[in-house]
């Protein structure tokens, strides 16, 4: 608790006097203190392979992974709105700079969307979980493809990062799980109850937007992230959600 109060105050005292990078810094540091607090050791794979412009996406399995994200590379992230809620860790999102989307709201859609795209231009790593919300680890849901439209407005391309939490055996961690009706103390309980925990973060090759429609994009990002993980991972519900249309009346 000493940890998160210390972040709370510095995040609403001191973070006004703070440049960008000085932020950032802190964001990265607090956030591998906290992995290591809970246990968690992460592994890296091809970090050489992280891209200074580039529209980041990743499948969504924890809390943790906002933290596992942060603590390899200062970003942006997009979140659920709902996530601005959570005790504490909203706070704490607020606080750095996390855009919280409502996505069944059209009109937040196009300003987070807009907002997006100015960060990509000014060259600020930004990062969304298309899932919309965490799934089981064994589990890859649909992607929703809507603010892949980012990267193709900023001219930027897409790069898939994939994350998965195991064991020392290494199988699927099942105290990591926060989807379902699982509730964050519960979950939190549940990770401070086990000795050790690997994350382990795969940094996928871009994909370039250039002459691709956001449904392209989130189509090739899911096979990417899906290449990647265990084969375990259920392919049942490989139908993206329905999303808006576009100018020319046609699905993206």
């Amino acid at each position: 608790m000493l940890h998160v109060s210390g972040a709370l105050w510095t995040t609403s005292v001191l973070y006004p006097f703070y440049g960008e990078a000085r932020r950032s810094r802190y964001v990265q540091k607090w956030s591998k203190k906290l992995l290591d607090i809970c246990g968690v050791k992460v592994r890296v794979h091809h970090p050489e392979r992280l891209s200074s412009k580039a529209l980041i996406v990743s499948n969504h399995v924890s809390w943790l992974d906002i933290f596992l994200i942060h603590s390899v590379t200062p970003c942006h992230f997009i979140a659920k709105a709902e996530m601005a809620d959570w005790p504490i860790i909203g706070s704490l999102a607020k606080s750095t700079g996390t855009l919280f989307l409502e996505r069944s709201r059209t009109r937040h859609l196009k300003s987070t969307l807009e907002t997006l795209v100015k960060y990509l231009k000014a060259r600020e790593r930004c990062i969304f979980f298309p899932e919309g919300t965490t799934a089981k680890q064994g589990e890859l849901l649909p992607f929703h493809p809507n603010l892949f439209e980012g990267a193709i407005h900023a001219e930027l391309p897409i790069q898939p990062f994939a994350v998965k939490y195991v064991n020392h055996m290494g199988e699927f961690e099942d105290a990591v799980d926060f989807s379902g009706d699982i509730g964050m103390n519960e979950n939190v309980n549940s990770i401070l109850g086990k000795d050790r925990i690997f994350a382990e973060l795969t940094l996928l090759p871009v994909i370039d937007s250039n002459g691709k429609s956001r449904k392209d994009l989130s189509e090739h990002a899911r096979k990417a992230i899906m290449s990647v993980l265990p084969q375990t991972v259920q392919e049942s519900r490989d139908k993206p959600p329905e999303t808006q249309t576009d100018h020319q009346g046609g699905q993206r």
